[in-house]
């Protein structure tokens, strides 16, 4: 399959976000009408956005415009899987969630589950989007989880299992030239191992410690692979273990900057507790060391590849 290759412009990103804010608006929209009609009212309903959706995705492609047809299909995924999860609650054999993502065995949502992930490689093959890799390795990540565990450490042990044997996937697809395809493959490898690391690892200084180490082995496997998602989720877990010290020496506020809390502003003001022992000036000392040894290492990283490439031309 030859990927749609996406330059950066000025079109690209607003077709994105157009794209992106049409997803999360057919999102909202099914949610809301989910509790104000009857089952079968909303299975009406779900078909006719899923159908409108589909016809955009489609003369899109028709018409050439390949970017707006991966995007319309993106949504399209998402609109089917919530019209077939209607037609299994309208038929009464969904269960119930009971607030926890992973259950035990329900064989109605495992099969659910894996209609997302059919239908986002179905739409894959039909668009040829980039994107939908991301989708198609998310949901066999979540089909794979619920199959196979009910929470807790097992499910962290599978999610980083999960992403190794994606790792592996991905330098496959890598070697075959599709970087492209294989970009998103590291993406949700990073995630998954370094969430599942994190289900271990987040109380004691010592685990910070180690997920410090587990940083420093992504920027090392993402220079080797060539891969800047491994450096950014490396960035983005040193950032974490900064956070976590500087919270312990200075007590400081942390203000959440982006939505979800995804993302922190640090604010150096100090906790309510007794200022009389704490140094509120360690956070920001942490932050500044923090941001010298990334450009150290950045440093290191463009003298090593300099060096290798200079070699390859003697």
């Amino acid at each position: 399959m030859n990927a749609v290759r996406v330059p950066w412009s000025d079109a690209s990103f607003l077709a994105y976000f157009g794209g992106l804010t049409i997803l999360v608006a057919v999102v909202a929209l099914l949610s809301i009408e989910s509790s104000e009609h009857a089952s079968g009212a909303f299975v009406g309903l779900s078909a006719v956005i899923f159908a409108f959706v589909m016809l955009l995705a489609l003369a899109a492609r028709r018409g050439g415009r390949l970017v707006t047809a991966g995007l319309y299909g993106l949504t399209a995924v998402v609109s089917f899987v919530v019209l077939f999860g209607a037609l299994l609650n309208w038929f009464g054999w969904l269960p119930h969630a009971n607030g926890h993502l992973f259950q035990g065995f329900r064989f109605w949502l495992l099969v659910l589950e894996f209609s997302a992930v059919v239908a986002a490689a179905v739409a894959l093959r039909a668009f040829h989007f980039p994107l939908l890799v991301f989708v198609v390795a998310t949901t066999a990540w979540f089909f794979v989880t619920d199959l196979l565990s009910n929470g807790g450490d097992w499910t962290a042990i599978l999610t980083i299992l999960y992403g190794l044997v994606l790792l592996s996937v991905a330098t496959r697809v890598d070697g075959r030239g599709s970087r492209i395809y294989g970009f998103w493959l590291h993406v949700v490898a990073g995630l998954t191992i370094g969430g599942g690391l994190l289900w271990f690892f987040h109380k004691s200084d010592f685990d910070w410690i180690v997920i410090a180490f587990v940083a420093l082995a992504y920027i090392a496997l993402g220079n080797r692979l060539v891969r800047s998602s491994w450096v950014v989720l490396a960035a983005w877990g040193l950032f974490q273990v900064t956070t976590h010290f500087a919270e312990k020496w200075a007590e400081v506020q942390f203000l959440a900057f982006f939505p979800l809390g995804l993302f922190f502003l640090p604010f150096f003001g100090l906790s309510t507790s007794d200022a009389t022992k704490q140094h509120p000036w360690a956070a920001p000392l942490a932050y500044g060391v923090l941001g010298l040894v990334l450009i150290v290492i950045a440093q290191l990283l463009v003298r090593r590849r300099r060096d290798a490439i200079a070699a390859a031309q003697i």
